[in-house]
């Protein structure tokens, strides 16, 4: 079940995908002279950490799809679906755990990897909570990516820091510099939930406004001024129930008519300039590799 929920297939090989959070990882080491060998075995940790992740939280919203392919819990049944993710988060800090690098450097791995997992599942709590509530501020909001999102975009950047031999503070400057990113990140895949095609997305059109899911344009959306297009968008989500292919239409063109979108791409665009900055005042990724690495991964459109 693990491996066909990485899509491997009978000569082993397994579907493409973006691999963000270790290839931010490894350049993150590379950038500040560490080597491959040092820090593979925490990348190939950080990606299995993130899909168990991903299993559990298909199995939480529902979702039927993933890259296109059915979810492990709809292609296998729930309590599988439960234990496959169980399974690969053990699998994460086994990995980790046959590394190259010193005890030291180790334990400090471990400790900054069970921090992360601790905080995306707050964020992913919090996030199951926006469900049953009748509005969420952008603050709210932003607390909730920061943990659901941010956390692995974080200890990423961290960890490759410290394969590469930093000293603490400076790879707690790389954790905030990940941090940023996810946000931005984050952002531009509500963006992609709300208007993305499901050849981009691997999943419907429309999915995250069909569950009625507190993304940013929805949030945006319901803090502007009183209008015949924002109480589109409020009924809709004071419905309280799954919303028909009808309705995500029209939800969608009231938030394209609001402003939604390009707020989005605002907002978006600012977490790319604070993470700038935060570079320039830690004086971390010198050469640029990360911040230009986290342009690219985040500069995806729908």
């Amino acid at each position: 079940m693990i491996r066909y929920h990485f899509g491997y297939d009978q000569h082993g090989r397994s579907r493409p995908g973006k691999r963000l959070r270790p290839q931010l990882l490894l350049r993150t080491a590379l950038e500040e002279g560490g080597n491959v060998e040092d820090a593979l075995d925490a990348a190939i940790s950080i990606e299995i950490l993130h899909n168990y992740s991903l299993v559990h939280d298909d199995i939480e919203d529902g979702d039927r799809l993933r890259h296109g392919q059915t979810t492990i819990w709809a292609q296998f049944g729930i309590p599988h679906g439960i234990n496959v993710g169980d399974g690969l988060c053990s699998l994460s800090y086994l990995t980790i755990l046959h590394g190259t690098v010193s005890s030291d450097r180790l334990v400090e791995m471990l400790l900054v990897l069970h921090e992360a997992n601790l905080q995306m599942c707050e964020g992913q709590g919090i996030d199951i909570t926006f469900e049953s509530l009748p509005s969420v501020t952008m603050d709210q909001y932003l607390e909730m990516i920061s943990g659901k999102t941010g956390a692995l975009f974080s200890a990423s950047c961290q960890l490759g820091a410290i394969a590469a031999g930093c000293a603490p503070e400076r790879a707690k400057a790389y954790a905030r510099l990940g941090r940023t990113y996810g946000r931005a990140f984050q952002i531009r895949d509500d963006v992609l939930g709300a208007w993305g095609a499901t050849d981009l997305t691997g999943k419907p059109s429309g999915a995250d406004l069909a569950r009625r899911k507190w993304s940013f344009p929805v949030v945006w959306a319901l803090e502007t001024p009183p209008s015949a297009d924002r109480e589109v968008v409020a009924a809709a989500y004071a419905r309280g129930s799954r919303l028909d292919e009808h309705d995500v239409e029209k939800v969608s063109a009231a938030l394209d008519r609001l402003g939604a979108r390009a707020a989005a791409d605002e907002a978006h665009d600012r977490a790319l300039a604070e993470a700038d900055a935060l570079a320039r005042e830690a004086s971390i990724d010198r050469g640029g590799t990360i911040r230009d690495f986290l342009a690219l991964g985040a500069r995806r459109v729908a």
